[in-house]
């Protein structure tokens, strides 16, 4: 019967011991991901909201309204488009849609866009890291309601 008793009792050790192991583990996995969304937020600060990107995207949508000389609005794009990869280059690879998606909410609540407008700056935002060739490669997939698959 002692044998027993104490069969049931390091039973119970094990089993107390394995389930604190998983707590502790499930913990540390949540933690990591609320590290992450943290830190894909600062890197967008620190990039200045993607300020190359937004332009790059706000001028594609954009081009046949503007009023400047074609060479003009050629160079300038391709100048912001350089300066947009080189942002999306310096953001964690696993933050780069994110930051992106952020980007074009952040104008969408400004009311720049709408419509169709709107549908093509998702678009383009999300092509903007298969343009760039760094990963994702295959371009972003946004949650927007404007967005088409």
């Amino acid at each position: 019967m002692a044998k027993l008793v104490l069969l049931l009792s390091a039973f119970a050790f094990l089993l107390l011991a394995a389930n604190a192991s998983i707590y502790r583990a499930t913990v540390e996995v949540e933690g990591e991901n609320l590290s992450s969304g943290q830190s894909c937020q600062k890197q967008f600060e620190e990039q200045q909201k993607f300020k190359h990107c937004q332009m790059y995207v706000q001028q594609e949508v954009q081009k046949s309204q503007d009023g400047h000389s074609l060479t003009a609005r050629i160079n300038q794009r391709q100048q912001c488009f350089k300066q947009c990869c080189q942002e999306l280059q310096e953001v964690d690879k696993k933050c780069r849609c994110q930051n992106l998606e952020q980007m074009v909410k952040r104008q969408q609540q400004q009311g720049q866009f709408r419509g169709e407008k709107l549908q093509e700056l998702y678009e383009t935002a999300s092509e903007l890291p298969r343009m760039c060739n760094i990963s994702p490669s295959q371009g972003c997939q946004f949650s927007s309601p404007y967005w088409s698959y």
